[in-house]
């Protein structure tokens, strides 16, 4: 009949060696990292400097339905990735004809 004072000790030595491996492996930094935000364009005169025309051309745009868009209260807010993809698919398909 074995001791179980032994087998104790060997399960003790076990854990005290996993311990040290622990100890000595290098710190890795576990911070996780919130996604950015979308990047926001905030009215029409945000969307002229964006696409670099002219404030009556920024207003045609978003009076065409090209460019979706929300409103909060008064301010118009587009998103830059729907503009850039509704914009290419717009010139996309003026260049199939």
């Amino acid at each position: 009949m074995t001791n179980p004072f032994d087998l104790l000790e060997a399960r003790l030595s076990n854990i005290e060696s996993l311990l040290l491996d622990i100890k000595h492996q290098p710190i890795t930094n576990t911070t996780t990292t919130e996604p950015e935000p979308e990047p926001l364009i905030y009215g029409i005169n945000g969307l002229a400097q964006y696409l670099k025309v002219s404030v009556p051309t920024a207003q045609k745009i978003k009076n065409s339905g090209k460019v979706p868009y929300s409103q909060a209260q008064r301010t118009i807010i587009f998103r830059k990735t729907d503009v850039l993809e509704a914009l290419a698919y717009k010139k996309g398909r003026a260049g199939a004809k």
